[in-house]
């Protein structure tokens, strides 16, 4: 076949490169295509230059290279109304994705899970949990988390498990396939992505599909409360509302006792026992750049919380910190989104300092802070929100990166800015 990978990427073990090598091993012919730069995506370039049925169309995308394919796996972010979709879509192209290549193909059991909010801590929860009960041959991980499960989908056996963190977009081409996974989670619905979806409505159906194509003997969990009433009423399977109990947890923060309560549902769903749970979920560290505790210098706690990439974000990382002062980076690029309650929170809290970044989410975050008279001190980029930091903060003060806002203009990602805050926290003194 002739296949087309719309969007290469560059994580290393990502949905473009995984698939482009997927392909590439069975023999097909493979065009990489790419808006960056073959600079920019060097690493996986290289990944894939000694296959000889690999081309590559970097820098763009070519109609020639639409109309040349049989297939093509659509990369996370290339949207649907893009020019490239709508010729696919009128030339009927067959149209995947490695997740739904994936679940199509995969022998064992696959949980899924979604939300605005904590779907990685979730995942990674999920997947603590499962391995500690040594009740399956293997647990695997993997999906938003960075790690496409094409890179080792040959590996898995019929009595193993696997856990995917599955994003809005990664959802809209598993639905497209008619495919979820075996059990699907659903932890929260949040405003986020409005830059990408014309409404709530569309970002919330495009979650949706993590249970839209399961069968009558699947599972859905989703949280207690009225606005999931209607999904949890249209779901094939079993359903489990999930409500918040109380855990012992080695990581911060009141949104954690809701992710570990999905975790432990999944897990006493597929009959793991309360204290395996229990025991899995005390011991659980977290992941990086969630509330993540980087180092404590002369006293001053750092915490990088760099994918706190909505406002809701910000203010669970807030919540999480009440008895300390903290000196909060935020800002950053916009997403649509609304910056009044996270202003309401601060005009509550007296010891929370503000270092506004510079972004497209400026102007919007001034006229929050205005209307509930927030000051904030100015910063260029993080380099000048240390040098703004370091003559005001004391002795067992909180550093919280957690700025509310995608990291686009400053940053390659928001995991480059969590880097470059990490190594920020390594040269203070």
């Amino acid at each position: 076949m002739n296949v087309l990978i719309l969007g290469l990427g560059q994580y290393p073990k990502g949905s473009g490169v995984s698939a482009a090598l997927h392909y590439a091993k069975a023999g097909d012919s493979v065009i990489a295509t790419d808006l960056k730069s073959s600079e920019q995506l060097a690493g996986n370039v290289k990944q894939l230059s000694r296959y000889e049925n690999v081309k590559f169309s970097l820098g763009k995308h070519e109609p020639k290279d639409i109309r040349w394919a049989d297939v093509i796996v659509r990369g996370p972010s290339v949207r649907l109304d893009s020019a490239e979709m709508v010729l696919a879509n009128k030339l009927g192209k067959t149209i995947t994705s490695d997740l739904a290549l994936f679940l199509e193909a995969c022998p064992c059991s696959v949980i899924g899970v979604t939300g605005t909010r904590g779907k990685s801590t979730t995942t990674a929860m999920i997947y603590a949990v499962l391995t500690a009960s040594k009740q399956w041959r293997k647990v695997w991980l993997g999906g938003n988390i960075l790690v496409s499960p094409l890179t080792y989908l040959s590996q898995v056996k019929a009595t193993d498990i696997v856990v995917l963190e599955m994003s809005s977009f990664q959802l809209e081409a598993t639905g497209d396939a008619g495919v979820s996974p075996h059990f699907a989670v659903w932890t929260n619905l949040m405003r986020d992505h409005l830059n990408m979806y014309p409404s709530m409505v569309e970002y919330a159906e495009a979650k949706a599909q993590i249970f839209r194509h399961q069968d009558a003997d699947d599972v859905a969990f989703f949280p207690m409360g009225n606005s999931f009433h209607e999904y949890a009423s249209e779901a094939p399977g079993k359903v489990v509302r999930v409500k918040k109990d109380a855990f012992r947890l080695s990581i911060p923060g009141e949104h954690n006792q809701m992710n570990a309560s999905f975790a432990a549902a999944v897990a006493r769903e597929l009959g793991v026992s309360s204290a395996k749970i229990a025991s899995a979920l005390k011991t659980f560290k977290g992941l990086p750049n969630r509330m993540e505790t980087i180092a404590t210098k002369n006293g001053v706690l750092f915490v990088n919380d760099t994918t706190a990439t909505t406002p809701d974000g910000t203010i669970a990382a807030l919540n999480a910190f009440k008895s300390k002062h903290v000196h909060l980076i935020f800002g950053g690029a916009d997403k649509e989104l609304d910056f009044m309650e996270v202003a309401k929170l601060l005009k509550s809290r007296k010891d929370v300092s503000v270092y506004l970044l510079v972004g497209t989410a400026r102007e919007k975050i001034d006229a929050a802070f205005k209307n509930y008279k927030i000051s904030y001190v100015s910063c260029e980029n993080l380099v000048g929100a240390f040098s703004e930091i370091k003559p005001c903060v004391k002795k067992g003060d909180i550093v919280l990166l957690s700025p509310g806002c995608a990291s686009f203009g400053l940053f390659k990602n928001e995991f480059d800015r969590g880097e470059q805050f990490k190594k920020l926290v390594k040269k203070w003194k």
